[in-house]
């Protein structure tokens, strides 16, 4: 009954917000930035081409758009082996950027408090589309800047016998988390933000290939290490690169992320004055065969749950502050927040206390919601986004975040137009029609469509 009740006020909101398909805005057309090339860069042809290729899609000057032009060489960058942020920008910058102009570690190592101090959300759901294949929504809620939004397209790449060696794909990146919200006044005008954007292909947190696979990612607040087996390293900032340029099923993808020892970018131990832990993430994937699953790491060990782990299986509540875990209602779709849904995860030997975690009612929203219908399009998964955005509307957190504060000071939490949140961005991946519906800074009135490809 309770979830019927929260599925009938989420409904309505919706209904009086105005956010149906008949009421979208009409789409701007995308404004190129012309940029100028400096005379004393030394990026190569291809990496300049990227550049010209970026534009403005919304007039508030938020979100961008690029087609990735160079070869990333995502297996160099892997070969560094890395285990924390700092070195995988500097491993980053030794492949495409040998001679930048900008030194970006040296600016993200200035403000890696800062970076600490912010809590992320995020929401993540799959659920089959009425014209067939898997849709995948999330929404992806952050502390608000006047960074920049921006889609990445990656062209498919074959070898010289024509066999695909690296999947077509469009993804969103938050280029605000690798500068601690370096803001630019005039956008990607400047050099050091056109060597930024450059950066962009290696950090997409959420995305679709040219086989239909899609992915999203959401934070959890542990220790900072997945994984240690004594495996080749993976960061999990990069999963979502390297498993959408190699894999086309959820099954590929689970292969390849066992090859892997998952470490986390952001661990405690690149900072000394700060020592809350901060932050893992766990994984949702769908693909066109309508497998979907939910990946983490606990215990050593990586976890993969389907529907019907997730509405069987869930863990037990540790916080008895905290309102009471309840598994999804159906097994024909995954739901994801911001709190381990493994059982496996009451047996943490250290970290930060079980149950502390945000996302319960967004979690119970979306499943509520799903549990009215048997399959989405884009349009009602974006309207099942909106009824799941913004973490200020989040009951569970409120108490919870007025605590973590005395810790990450932020601003006013009493005052809620200080909420240290926004939803920054929705996306919605259909691998039927191999699109993207996208809502900006909850304009949720004004959705930008996209391809798997730049156009």
């Amino acid at each position: 009954m309770k979830k019927v009740f929260m599925a009938l006020i989420a409904v309505a909101a919706i209904s009086l917000m105005g956010c149906k398909a008949d009421n979208i805005h009409e789409q701007p057309k995308p404004t190129p930035i012309k940029p100028s090339k400096p005379a004393d860069v030394t990026w190569t042809d291809d990496q300049w081409k990227t550049i010209q290729s970026l534009r403005k899609v919304d007039d508030m000057g938020y979100l961008y758009e690029m087609n990735c032009l160079f070869d990333y060489k995502t297996e160099e960058v892997l070969a560094a082996n890395t285990d924390n942020l700092v070195d995988l920008i500097d491993s980053i910058k030794s492949v495409i950027l040998k001679e930048s102009k900008t030194d970006f570690v040296d600016i993200l190592a200035d403000n890696l408090n800062a970076i600490y101090s912010h809590c992320g959300g995020c929401t993540c759901f799959s659920m089959a589309g009425t014209n067939g294949g898997n849709i995948l929504g999330r929404n992806y809620d952050f502390p608000p800047s006047d960074d920049h939004t921006l889609i990445v397209h990656t062209p498919q790449v074959k070898d010289a016998s024509g066999k695909i060696t690296r999947y077509a794909t469009v993804g969103t990146c938050d280029l605000g988390i690798l500068t601690q919200f370096m803001n630019e006044e005039h956008g990607y005008q400047t050099t050091r933000m056109q060597e930024l954007a450059l950066y962009a292909p290696y950090f997409i947190l959420d995305g679709m290939n040219d086989q239909g696979l899609m992915s999203g990612l959401m934070v959890l607040e542990y220790d900072g290490t997945y994984q240690k087996t004594g495996k080749a390293k993976l960061t999990n900032a990069m999963i979502t690169r390297v498993i959408l340029d190699n894999c086309a099923t959820v099954n590929e993808a689970i292969d390849m992320l066992k090859q892997f020892d998952i470490i986390s970018v952001f661990q405690t131990t690149l900072i000394t004055s700060f020592t809350t832990p901060w932050i893992d993430m766990h994984f949702a994937f769908a693909d066109k065969n309508g497998d979907r699953a939910i990946v983490e790491w606990t215990q050593n060990t990586m976890r993969v749950m389907r529907g019907t782990d997730l509405k069987t299986q869930c863990r037990k509540q540790t916080n008895p502050k905290s309102p009471e875990i309840k598994p999804q209602t159906r097994d024909d779709y995954v739901i994801a927040t911001n709190y381990y849904l493994s059982p496996d995860a009451m047996k943490f030997p250290t970290g930060k206390t079980l149950g502390d975690e945000m996302g319960f009612w967004r979690h119970d929203t979306v499943d509520s919601l799903l549990n009215l219908t048997t399959s989405l399009t884009s349009q009602k998964a974006m309207d099942i986004c909106y009824a799941a955005h913004i973490m200020k509307n989040d009951p569970d957190c409120w108490a919870k975040l007025k605590e973590a504060m005395k810790e990450r000071p932020l601003l006013d939490v009493d005052n809620k137009q200080d909420w240290p949140w926004i939803t920054i961005w929705s996306s919605v991946y259909d691998n039927k029609n191999m699109s993207v519906l996208f809502c900006s800074r909850e304009e949720f009135n004004r959705r930008y469509e996209f391809g798997l490809q730049y156009k």
